[in-house]
């Protein structure tokens, strides 16, 4: 610092006046190059992304299954009842299961087709009003054939 400090103290008037305007532009044009313009191409391609995903939830809503909608649904006695009966209909082995309230299960499948596993939501949907609230999905060796917990909700 003290290099600098005796640098400008050797510059004459018309030098110093020079240094006194053109760092502070200097600093000015550095801050908009350096931080303001990268931060506003960010904000604006997230403005870009954010309408691109509207676009896209907008395009899935709209072709969604409606299934039964506004029909009446099928009564069940209870949620693990429903469970169980429709799993052993779609020929799946149910490896786990946890009730968390009477409107609220939590399922796993360590081997189920992934085709078959989208019909059997749809149809407790479609048919009872059960919900998905909760899917994770991991494949397994085979083709096809996934590892899932799902976790399902009824809507009272």
């Amino acid at each position: 610092m003290n290099a600098l400090t005796e640098w400008y103290g050797q510059l004459s008037e018309r030098d110093k006046k020079v240094v006194q305007i053109a760092a502070p532009i200097s600093v000015l044009i550095i801050i908009v190059f350096a931080v303001i313009i990268p931060i506003n191409s960010a904000v604006s391609s997230l403005r870009s992304e954010v309408a691109d995903n509207k676009k896209a939830v907008v395009l899935l809503q709209a072709e969604a299954p409606r299934g039964t909608q506004g029909g009446a649904k099928k009564s069940f006695s209870s949620l693990t009842n429903l469970v169980t009966s429709t799993t052993r209909q779609y020929n799946f082995k149910l490896d786990r299961f946890e009730e968390k309230s009477s409107s609220e299960i939590s399922v796993w499948f360590d081997s189920v087709a992934f085709d078959q596993l989208l019909q059997w939501l749809e149809n407790l949907d479609n048919d009872y009003g059960v919900k998905s609230s909760f899917v994770t999905i991991s494949q397994t060796s085979e083709t096809g054939i996934v590892r899932t917990n799902v976790r399902l909700t009824t809507g009272s």
